[in-house]
């Protein structure tokens, strides 16, 4: 692999040597204005300065994501504060329904994620590989509860990806160590933008820990192996005009694991093969005058095959381990009204329609009897929503902001048919609808500086697997909606060329959704009801050093609690802790004529398992980034990526390994090398 990454480094050079010719200053041209206080739509719903917010957010603009060599959404947001990103598949990789995730001050399961205002969530599911960064204008961060405002699955947070209306056309490739590849073709003209793109993900060896497996009295030790991957997908929209915009996404991703046992001399065991198809179509309109609305339809589908050999190389089974495809539309419409000069009024409905077709087959899943059966199920949930805000201008330094929602669920229903039967059950969930308050206040206390406050109630639903079963779940039609409270304080400042953040937060969540009993691999997973709780200090620095150099430091630092279940060995009901409780992370951006690298890190230090009986500490993690990029001339541009620079092996999931579970593990030192042109 050294040697690998020697290669890498002299290819770079030859590259950027042979690109090296004549040329003026680049990135003065494309560099934007550097902004200590930016403009905010997803906090309040309607345009704000940062300064005037009462929230915490981040803001990650395309000149910040474009010096930071990201590949993806899910590259970008590894690096944020208070963000724990967590992933099976290297760069983010789904591995059918185990997909990426982005947990936000410790909430496990409560991150909403949109595209352009459009939520991703299918089933608790989005794939953030799936967002080229190439076509993402800027992606905002708002941390602490938005399920006032947003609904369902934003108790921890929300993510606004937000996609170019302009795209230079351009032409990029890129190697690296591992065999990975990358190809990308980017075209605007006139209302019409798209990116098209192509990843093989190479291999790699050892991407888990070695775990003990004990069958018919004999032991033997098993790890996984990446064997290859492979992503193709086109994002574009087209501005119909003015105020009228449509994008549409597919994405195909193809994964495959092989388990290597040492009983078979190193050659796989089984292979595991995922297959994900994810398809968006999404309508956006903005009179600019308050009006806006979005109408959009999803589908999510999800294969999982599986081939188990004998020792003497032959097939012993090759089955359709689980399938599943998800339906989603979503419909908002929301108007901003000038009550006065200072205040605002808004108003807005949401409706979304959840369907959801599952099989699952070979293993004892969606019921007990009979044993390993074959089965398919078809669910829906029908989800309405009124919301509302009001601005008011107290007086001239003091603003009350009230938020109201009202969500109505209808029609949770879901049908289970054993196939060797042809017995079909029907279950139904009760109507569980919820009334969410909040209350926030701001004051402005000089030109460059502000303290905020507010409190709220939010709610999360629980997904429709997880009530009525999945491939690998058990069904649970009594499941309880999330219901908590969240309390936040805040200060900014900016001063000169440095921009503060400070927040205080605590967050008390009644009935969370986690798994009770049952694992993934026996295929009997069964979820129920506990208890959440966080309290913690965030702080981040923004600092413009000069026109070439800014930097940024965040720190964090939580106490995430769960309530244990009953078991066997514990009368359950105390509290213990899980998830992550301390990050630092830093990154340093410079530019000058036509050189521009960037540098970062994220260290997550007193890590928790939350999933073994002693609930022991994981190692810290530190994910480390390095970008170099030169532009002898305006259409060209030559970069070097180098990923996990100190080589270091880091769990890329909240869940630590034990003897018989596996631990998934980062990719060893990596790069990539490539080179842009643009027409």
């Amino acid at each position: 692999m050294k040697s690998n990454f020697s290669k890498g480094l002299l290819m770079t050079a030859l590259i950027t040597g042979s690109v090296m010719w004549g040329g003026t200053n680049v990135f003065a041209e494309e560099l934007q204005e550097y902004s200590l206080d930016p403009m905010v739509i997803t906090a309040q719903r309607m345009e704000t300065k940062d300064l005037k917010t009462p929230a915490a957010v981040e803001v990650v603009t395309k000149e910040k994501i474009e010096n930071s060599g990201a590949g993806s959404a899910y590259d970008v947001l590894q690096n944020a504060l208070g963000v724990m990103s967590s992933a099976q598949g290297p760069n983010g990789a789904a591995m059918g329904s185990m997909t990426s995730k982005i947990i936000i001050r410790g909430v496990d399961k409560g991150t909403l994620v949109m595209v352009d205002g459009v939520p991703m969530n299918q089933d608790g599911k989005y794939n953030l590989e799936d967002i080229p960064s190439d076509m993402i204008e800027k992606i905002e961060i708002v941390r602490g509860g938005g399920s006032v405002l947003y609904g369902s699955e934003a108790t921890g947070g929300v993510v606004n990806i937000i996609t170019k209306n302009t795209v230079k056309n351009s032409v990029k490739v890129s190697a690296g160590n591992y065999g990975r590849e990358r190809y990308a073709v980017s075209v605007g003209a006139d209302r019409f933008n798209a990116t098209a793109s192509l990843e093989n993900r190479g291999k790699i060896s050892n991407m888990t820990t070695t775990v003990k497996n004990t069958a018919m009295g004999k032991t033997s030790y098993r790890h996984y192996d990446y064997i290859k991957g492979e992503s193709k997908g086109i994002l574009w929209n087209y501005n119909i005009n003015d105020n009228v915009k449509f994008t549409h996404n597919y994405v195909e991703n193809n994964n495959v694991m092989d388990v290597i046992d040492n009983t078979y001399l190193k050659s796989p065991y089984q292979r595991k093969e995922y297959d994900d198809h994810n398809n968006t179509f999404a309508l956006a309109i903005d009179d600019k005058h308050g009006f806006t609305s979005n109408l959009s339809y999803g589908t999510q589908e999800r294969n999982y095959d599986q081939i188990t050999w004998k020792k003497d190389g032959t097939i012993s089974k090759a089955i359709k381990y689980s399938w599943r495809k998800g339906y989603n539309t979503n419909l908002n419409v929301q108007k901003v009204f000038d009550v006065n000069e200072k205040d605002k009024f808004l108003l807005g409905a949401s409706f979304k329609r959840e369907e959801l077709d599952v099989y699952g087959s070979a293993a004892k899943k969606m019921g007990n009897t009979p044993a390993k059966p074959e089965r398919t199920g078809n669910y829906n949930r029908d989800i309405y929503s009124l919301y509302a805000s009001y601005d008011w201008q107290m007086t001239d330094a003091d603003k009350l902001i009230v938020n109201l929602r009202e969500t109505f669920v209808r029609n949770a229903k879901g049908d289970n048919t054993d196939l060797s039967t042809g017995i079909t059950t029907k279950t139904v969930q009760m109507n569980q609808s919820k009334f969410t308050p909040e209350i926030q206040y701001i004051r402005d206390l000089t030109d460059n500086s502000s303290f905020y406050a507010k409190a709220g109630k939010s709610y999360r639903l629980p997904e429709l697997t997880k009530i009525f079963g999945g491939s690998v779940i058990l069904p649970s039609v009594d499941l309880k909606p999330e219901h908590g409270v969240h309390y936040e304080m805040g200060y900014k400042l900016n001063e000169a060329n440095r921009s503060w953040r400070l927040a205080v937060f605590n967050y008390d969540v009644k009935d969370a959704i986690e798994s009770i009993s049952g694992t993934a691999a026996e295929g009997n997973l069964i979820y129920s009801n506990t208890d959440v709780k966080n309290t913690g200090v965030e702080l981040s620095l923004n600092v413009k050093h000069n026109d070439n150099l800014d930097s940024f430091w965040g720190v964090t630092y939580s106490n995430p609690k769960q309530k244990s279940f009953k078991t066997s060995s514990s009368a359950g009901g105390e509290w213990i802790k899980y998830n992550n409780q301390f990050q630092f992370n830093m990154g340093v951006n410079y530019h000058a004529d036509k050189f521009a690298s960037a540098l970062s890190a994220n260290y997550i230090g007193m890590r928790t398992d939350g999933t073994s009986a002693v609930h022991d500490r994981m190692k810290p993690a530190l994910y480390t980034d390095l970008h170099f990029s030169y532009a002898p001339e305006k259409n060209q541009k030559a970069f070097l990526h180098i990923n996990n620079l100190l080589d270091r092996k880091d769990y890329t999931t909240s869940k630590g390994p034990d003897e018989t579970t596996y631990g998934y593990y980062t990719t060893g030192i990596n790069f990539m090398v490539g080179y842009e042109y643009s027409f």
